[in-house]
């Protein structure tokens, strides 16, 4: 009994590996701006959809968190798989901004239903096999297996979507759907991690409270780290249409997209070897620097290999996170080290979601390359007068 009881234990394990896979397979992603427009939405509703998105996915967070803790991991990624091929589904039959809403809504609380629930069945998996020390193996294999499939997902994306755009969320409905009968079959695990504990909405207050309000070098910091992501994300709803501008081909999206995630993948690999070089006033400088030249250097240079511009903000995407996280985690203590990291990420997606109706707006109103300059402008203000800030708080 103890026997078969491991083995359906250790095929979670490869199981969770084709759920990723199959949740990653993102066809739509080189050409679903472009989409949004052949379906009469303005850059600036674009931009509110994906700010309300975020927001979803924000205030979702805890109450999916206590989901899987009460009800089990396995049942989370079950609903998690029902909602996100329903979110898909909707995408592909979806005409106008608020069928898209509503499509981007259920793929939120998709979204959501994963996040913690992944990570703790593999940990608790683990930990039901004696094997917790092989976490970091298992989940980096996990991130590899992703980024191979969200590769060959764009490139397989702007092929179909040179025919017909709205053919790639078809495309992505079957493996959504077969994340249903995957998580079905997966052993729960007996409960080892919580993802989150009794009162932790008040803990995280008083986490906020100590070390946001309190502490001015953890709260810059990642203010900093917030304006960083958010801006960076935020060009990525440019992209599609700059491409167009550049008159590059649809068909070869998909490799652009491709080749982003391999520099991105790269860079933070290597972050660490740079950054001991650098030291950290230099990185965090370099990391402001570099943001804000590639968006001028977009704005400045439209030809058909532009696009190669954007490869400096795949670097800070791929930089940025584990270098500042480190600093984050060298002025922490061990007990709320992963709040505050989680803090991060929250104040990175509430200044995205700030930020990109504006962005939108400017691209609407104006065009798209003062909209780039905006983005070139803001970075430069904002991160230089933070950089002061942590200067003068002895950060850098």
């Amino acid at each position: 009994m103890q026997g078969q009881n491991d083995r359906q234990l250790r095929a979670n394990i490869w199981k969770f590996y084709l759920f990723q896979v199959f949740s990653c397979l993102a066809f739509f992603t080189p050409i679903i701006v472009l989409f949004w427009q052949d379906n009469g939405l303005s850059l600036t509703q674009i931009m509110i959809l994906q700010s309300l998105y975020a927001l979803s996915v924000v205030i979702l967070e805890i109450p999916t968190g206590y989901f899987a803790d009460i009800f089990g991991r396995r049942k989370s990624l079950i609903f998690a798989g029902s909602f996100l091929a329903l979110g898909m589904f909707t995408y592909a039959l979806g005409r106008n901004f608020y069928q898209f809403l509503v499509a981007e809504l259920l793929w939120g609380v998709g979204e959501s239903l994963i996040s913690g629930a992944d990570s703790a069945l593999v940990y608790d998996t683990l930990k039901d096999l004696k094997q917790e020390k092989q976490y970091k193996r298992v989940w980096g294999n996990a991130v590899f297996y992703s980024l191979i499939a969200m590769g060959f997902a764009s490139i397989a994306g702007g092929f179909i979507g040179k025919v017909n755009f709205r053919w790639t969320f078809y495309a992505m409905v079957p493996f959504l759907l077969l994340l249903v009968p995957l998580s079905i079959s997966m052993k729960e695990p007996r409960r080892h991690r919580l993802i989150f504990k009794k009162g932790y909405l008040w803990e995280l207050f008083r986490i906020i409270e100590t070390t946001l309000v309190k502490n001015e070098k953890i709260r810059w910091l990642v203010i900093y780290s917030g304006v960083l992501l958010g801006f960076n994300s935020a060009v990525l709803w440019l992209y599609q249409p700059y491409f167009k501008l550049s008159g590059l081909d649809v068909m070869y999206f998909g490799f652009v997209f491709a080749s982003f995630q391999l520099i991105a993948a790269l860079s933070s690999k290597y972050a660490h070897r740079l950054e001991e070089r650098l030291g950290q006033k230099h990185a965090l400088i370099m990391l402001v620097l570099l943001s804000a030249a590639s968006y001028f250097l977009m704005r400045n240079f439209v030809y058909l290999f532009s696009f190669s511009f954007a490869f400096l903000q795949q670097f800070v995407r791929g930089f940025s996170k584990p270098v500042i996280n480190d600093y984050i985690n060298k002025l922490t203590t061990s007990d709320v080290r992963a709040t505050v990291l989680s803090i991060n990420n929250l104040m990175a997606k509430l200044i995205y979601a700030a930020i990109i109706p504006f962005i939108g707006w400017v691209a609407d109103v104006y065009s798209l390359l003062q909209a780039l300059t905006v983005l070139g402008i803001t970075t430069i203000v904002a991160g230089a007068s933070i950089l002061l800030i942590l200067h003068r708080e002895r950060v850098i």
